[in-house]
């Protein structure tokens, strides 16, 4: 499982938004990570909470939560709809 240091190497993400209901519509976000601890579970336990779901079922000893923020350089609003 990926441990987050090739993103902290290279904080260049991108992010790509569909719209479902409109196939021919996305939302880009371009920019940099930034990654912070989570190591008293806040975010995942808000993030959980939303979806009636407790993260931590789903960490394997020794894992730890991070909170990755994209700080966006370029945002793309697609739509190809003719």
């Amino acid at each position: 499982m990926p441990d987050g240091r090739g993103l902290l190497a290279h904080p260049g993400v991108s992010l790509l938004l569909l719209d479902l209901a409109v196939p021919y519509r996305y939302l880009e976000i371009r920019g940099d990570a930034e990654i912070t601890p989570d190591d008293d579970y806040s975010f995942a336990d808000r993030f959980g909470a939303k979806y009636q779901a407790d993260l931590r079922h789903h960490d394997r000893p020794g894992d730890r939560r991070v909170i990755v923020t994209i700080k966006p350089t370029r945002v793309n609003a697609v739509d190809m709809r003719g």
